[in-house]
């Protein structure tokens, strides 16, 4: 006879024989699972060979792994020492009745939240470990031939190649040229391009202007912000295909490429730094801002400026104008023959073709 009823109880067996229903008791002994009918033992099941294959409202159903058809069905109500003999099959998944449904959603969640921040921080630390070489092709792969829309001519290259020197520090060759394109803006190119618009040119007020927003722009290309602005604003898409074969909304989308504030203070730095190198006054840049800082609706609102991608006007202008050291002996970016080569460049150059971003 099975056990006392604290570990017993009455079930309904389904041999898989025949299609009879018989009353049966079940109870646990050292040997596992006793099955008895009429006070007499049918059978002792092993646990490792119990399947929980269903719940049924107050039933619990149970299968054998090597007779299918048979079937025991045992209230839900029974002895809970009983029961906690018996399998109790699979609620959620394996793993998360493993180690319960609040520590499985609690792992969830901060599972979830790191794949997030993963996704989040991606383009700080993909970005340049993307080799050069990558870059490069990705450059020419977005903007294709640039040369019909950029604007030289013999001194203006010697003049764009001696700033170059002046206020480059990078051992891997950089590539500037003036674009005709009336927006007054510079803007850097995956696989160290940089593209300087005539507009800026010529509403520069000086060539210490220029030289200042060159430096920044070579300074995104130098901390490799550049594929750091592409992989966050394009995707990883990007490094898979990419090529547009509308050039004026790709570089549409470089003009107003947004890098992190904390990347354009990093080119802002870059930019001093070299500026300081070469002897050239901030003042000039300082210049620059100060105009733009008129025609900014963000400047000098904290609240307002944070929705921009560069840091406040105003607050640039300050940071260029605080470098400015009075006992330094500055000279200019560019003699006065050199800075009137750039100005002239687009003009003279007839075979450029007006570059239309929208």
């Amino acid at each position: 006879m099975v056990g006392t009823d604290d570990i017993a109880t009455q079930a309904d067996l389904f041999d898989g024989i025949n299609a009879l229903r018989r009353l049966v008791r079940v109870g646990w002994s050292p040997s596992g699972l006793v099955v008895e009918h009429d006070q007499v033992p049918i059978e002792t099941i092993a646990r490792d060979q119990l399947v929980l294959v269903d719940r049924r409202g107050d039933l619990l159903i149970y299968g054998l792994n090597d007779r299918p058809g048979w079937r025991l069905q045992i209230p839900a109500s029974a002895p809970a020492l009983l029961l906690e003999q018996l399998p109790q099959g699979s609620t959620y998944g394996g793993w998360i009745d493993r180690i319960g449904l609040v520590r499985a959603t609690l792992l969830c969640g901060v599972l979830s939240a790191a794949v997030l921040a993963a996704v989040l921080t991606a383009p700080n630390w993909l970005g340049p470990l993307i080799p050069e070489s990558w870059e490069q092709r990705i450059g020419t792969a977005l903007v294709g031939d640039l040369e019909g829309y950029t604007c030289s001519t013999p001194a203006s290259t010697a003049a764009l190649a001696s700033l170059v020197r002046d206020i480059d520090d990078g051992t891997t060759p950089v590539t500037v040229q003036l674009a005709k394109v009336d927006m007054v803006n510079a803007v850097a190119l995956p696989g160290g391009r940089v593209l300087i618009f005539d507009k800026l040119i010529q509403d520069a007020k000086s060539a210490d202007e220029v030289a200042g927003v060159l430096a920044h722009e070579i300074g995104h290309v130098r901390k490799r912000h550049v594929m750091q602005a592409l992989l966050r604003q394009f995707g990883l898409s990007i490094l898979l295909s990419g090529a547009n074969s509308d050039l004026g909304s790709t570089l549409g989308g470089f003009a107003a490429m947004g890098y992190s504030r904390d990347a354009e203070r990093e080119a802002d730095r870059y930019s001093r730094g070299r500026l300081a190198a070469a002897h050239i006054s901030p003042a000039g840049t300082a210049g620059f801002f100060g105009r733009l800082r008129k025609d900014d609706p963000f400047a000098g609102n904290k609240r307002l400026s944070y929705l921009n991608s560069h840091p406040d006007t105003a607050e640039r202008e300050r940071e260029f104008s605080a470098a400015v050291k009075s006992a330094e002996a500055y000279r200019p970016a560019l003699t006065d023959a050199q800075f009137t080569a750039l100005r002239d460049a687009c003009a003279e150059d007839r075979d450029a073709k007006e570059w239309s971003l929208f």
